[in-house]
């Protein structure tokens, strides 16, 4: 016997087991549950609602590989099919009746739709805790059709209570795709093939067209929003594939192997050579992405590079993005001035008819193609402030302390007073730049201060135009 405080991590066979709970409540209710037309309580005796339910997901995991899941009609219909063959003498609208009843069961209609709550105990934290799950989705496809699929927790309790975690939901689905394959479901096989084939060749053409137009108009794509989302999910979808068409290919070559029918051996056959396609086209796809950057950076060189000389106005920068900006009626207005724009300046005169067509077939000269020098890019670097933030502050504060006394001074003056109390050059220098930037009054440092010009002066430190600095009171004073 375990000590008492020792126990056991049974963490995942209870998770197990609370998600067959709704099958289970299914099984145990069934004979409570009857006919609504004639109120007949034995309606599931003799019917199997773990069968049913099990059959549910496989049927809905199939329509996953094909169309992203299976319609409610799809489901309901294959439901009924199932119960009348295990019940004979069920109507086609009891048998409906049971359909409904388990696709409402997994999809918790009980609860209002929402997710299987469940409590458990929790040996590891010695607490109990909460189990929320649901077993199948009901979501709309690319074409806003609403489909059933199950979730990982449904394709957990389909594949046999393997020991997985939930979220591993990529390994259940490549076993389902087996499954379809080994069952001699080819057609739903191709299709998906042929799906991921398309895809990758989206893929490609959306790649391709990224980088055309930045060459075309460089500046108009942008690497972050534009290139690199597109290229991490192609990456994620050839990474995804790669492995998963490797698996099919070699459980169609086995197929092969052992099939003696022609119209199977056709169908693997066409099979097998949309997977090499498919496959092919991936290699190209992996090229794409992995030369995407550099061709990238290639367009954006020319943004930094003058543009060649041309006689030719510049059509697509230029004139048909106003042209096509403009209202149909003002187009319509200004419609000879525009075409007429289009021609050249001056017509080439022609003497002879026989030199019409000679000229209307001459080609163009081709420009001259300069010699092109990418050059370097160097980075940029930000210069060093020419003073140190107390050099700035200590000059402040003496300017201000001079200025305080109500007196005028002149820039002459400030420099021989500051060198005869010690300043050095450096302290100097930024004096005069502080007094040539606080001339201009909204750029002052000193707003009590007004200052003028009053000829120049010449000093070992500057040399300029001799600014006088006055307070502003004492302009008000002498004002009538």
């Amino acid at each position: 016997m375990l000590p008492a405080c020792e126990l056991l991590d049974l963490g995942r066979q209870q998770r197990n087991l609370l998600l067959l709970r709704p099958l289970f409540q299914l099984e145990l209710n069934k004979l409570r549950i009857g006919d609504e037309a004639t109120g007949d309580k034995g309606l599931f005796q003799a019917v199997d609602t773990h069968y049913l339910v099990l059959s549910a997901l496989d049927f809905m995991m199939e329509g996953t590989t094909v169309n992203m899941g299976s319609t409610q009609q799809e489901v309901l219909s294959h439901l009924s099919a199932v119960a009348q063959v295990m019940k004979p003498e069920l109507t086609a609208q009891q048998a409906t009746r049971v359909a409904e009843v388990v696709l409402d069961t997994l999809d918790n209609k009980a609860q209002s739709y929402r997710e299987f709550i469940f409590d458990h105990f929790d040996a590891m934290q010695r607490k109990h805790r909460t189990l929320r799950f649901r077993l199948v989705a009901y979501q709309p496809d690319l074409e806003d059709i609403y489909r059933y699929k199950p979730t990982s927790e449904g394709y957990l309790v389909y594949l046999g209570m393997l020991d997985l975690a939930p979220e591993d939901s990529q390994e259940l689905m490549e076993k389902m795709l087996d499954l379809l394959v080994k069952r001699g479901r080819f057609e739903a096989a191709l299709e998906i093939a042929r799906r991921a084939r398309k895809l990758s060749l989206e893929y490609r053409q959306l790649i391709r067209d990224r980088l055309m137009q930045a060459y075309r108009a460089p500046g108009s794509v942008n690497w972050t929003k534009d290139m690199a989302g597109k290229l991490t999910a192609a990456r994620g979808h050839v990474a995804g594939r790669q492995a998963e068409d490797q698996r099919m290919e070699e459980a169609v070559r086995e197929a092969l192997q052992s099939s003696d029918e022609l119209k199977t051996r056709q169908d693997l056959s066409q099979l097998l050579k949309t997977l090499q396609s498919a496959s092919l086209i991936r290699s190209n796809l992996v090229n794409d992405i992995t030369v995407a950057p550099d061709k990238f950076l290639v367009s954006q060189r020319s943004l930094f590079r003058a543009r060649r000389p041309s006689s030719l106005p510049d059509l697509e920068d230029r004139l048909f993005p106003q042209l096509i900006s403009l209202p149909a009626n003002v187009l319509v207005a200004n419609a000879d001035n525009c075409i007429s724009g289009l021609y050249p300046a001056s017509w080439p005169k022609v003497y002879d008819l026989n030199n019409v067509f000679a000229l209307l077939l001459e080609r163009r000269a081709d420009e001259p193609v300069l010699d092109e020098d990418d050059g370097e890019i160097t980075p940029f670097e930000s210069q060093k402030d020419q003073f140190a933030p107390e050099v700035i502050s200590q000059v402040e504060q003496w300017l201000k302390r001079q200025f305080a006394t109500g007196s005028t001074f002149r820039i002459d003056q400030l420099l021989g007073m500051a060198e005869a109390q010690g300043m050095d050059s450096q302290l100097r220098r930024c004096m005069v730049l502080m007094l040539f930037r606080s001339y201009a009054q909204s750029e002052t440092l000193f707003p009590g201060m007004k200052s003028d010009a009053a000829g120049r002066f010449q000093m070992d430190i500057a040399q300029g135009t001799n600014l006088e600095f006055s307070p502003l009171q004492e302009n008000k004073a002498d004002k009538p």
